[in-house]
């Protein structure tokens, strides 16, 4: 069954709500700074306008080409290109690049592995990566703004559904490939809260680690909540300003809390 509806969805509410938050913010808390390092709340909302217009105007760009990976002095050209405007510009550009591509997105391709047209930097995704990433790209940001706004949520919606189960997927090579523990180690990521996450990795043989369903012997245990994992997995604070527990190999589980950022 094709995500792409899914994809849409979360990524719409999490735009929306973002808008909703800046509704009527003082000057003061526009220029607060978020996790983002250098940006502020002003900037984070230009960021997403930016991205999200592009990609209403149809804009084929081409600072990646063949690329993967949307380079950051990209992103970060979009962001100075509108600072020193009111808030309300970047606002406006952000709620009008919306409705735009609601229109766009009312017909999805059948095949979400087609290649899409337009995408930010010009990088080559396909339809289903150039969703996902929005959804997690909006999302992630929307929780830039609540923590620096001090204004929790945001968790009980699609996105935060989408983006806790992509991050999720990509703990086996935080384990396998960053961490490289010795063979046989198992980690459990035990997430509490509103997207719960009950996920075990194993090393195997080979190196490689995987998810498995059952386990035995000894394990790490993360225990953490929902808003803890992930903004870990969003590399925007380490452990030490978080509420994480470690049950178990104590070196391990400080490894693994110390390479689980997998977004810049």
């Amino acid at each position: 069954m094709s995500m792409l509806p899914t994809y849409v969805q979360g990524w719409q509410e999490s735009i929306e709500s973002t808008l909703a938050l800046v509704t009527d913010l003082t000057p003061e808390q526009w220029a607060t700074p978020t996790d983002c390092p250098g940006w502020s709340v002003q900037d984070v909302v230009a960021h997403l306008a930016h991205l999200e217009s592009v990609l209403a105007r149809g804009v084929v760009e081409t600072t990646a080409p063949g690329g993967s990976e949307i380079v950051s002095a990209y992103t970060e050209s979009g962001v100075a290109e509108r600072r020193g405007r009111p808030p309300a510009d970047d606002v406006a550009e952000l709620r009008d690049a919306l409705q735009r591509r609601l229109e766009q997105l009312a017909d999805l391709p059948d095949d979400p592995e087609e290649s899409a047209p337009v995408t930010p930097g010009g990088v080559a995704w396909s339809w289903d990566v150039l969703l996902r990433n929005r959804t997690i790209d909006a999302w992630v940001h929307e929780q830039d703004i609540r923590r620096a706004l001090d204004r929790p949520g945001g968790f009980d919606g699609t996105a935060a559904q989408v983006v806790t189960m992509a991050f999720s997927f990509a703990m086996p090579f935080v384990l396998g490939k960053r961490v490289k523990p010795v063979p046989g180690t198992t980690v459990r990521w035990d997430v509490t809260g509103p997207v719960p996450v009950d996920l075990a990795v194993r090393v195997g043989d080979d190196g490689r680690a995987a998810r498995i369903e059952g386990f035995d012997g000894a394990v790490t245990t993360l225990r953490l909540s929902s808003e803890a994992f992930t903004t870990l997995a969003a590399g925007r604070r380490t452990a030490d300003g978080l509420e994480v527990e470690i049950e178990g190999d104590q070196l391990v589980g400080r490894a693994v809390l110390d390479h689980m950022a997998v977004t810049p």
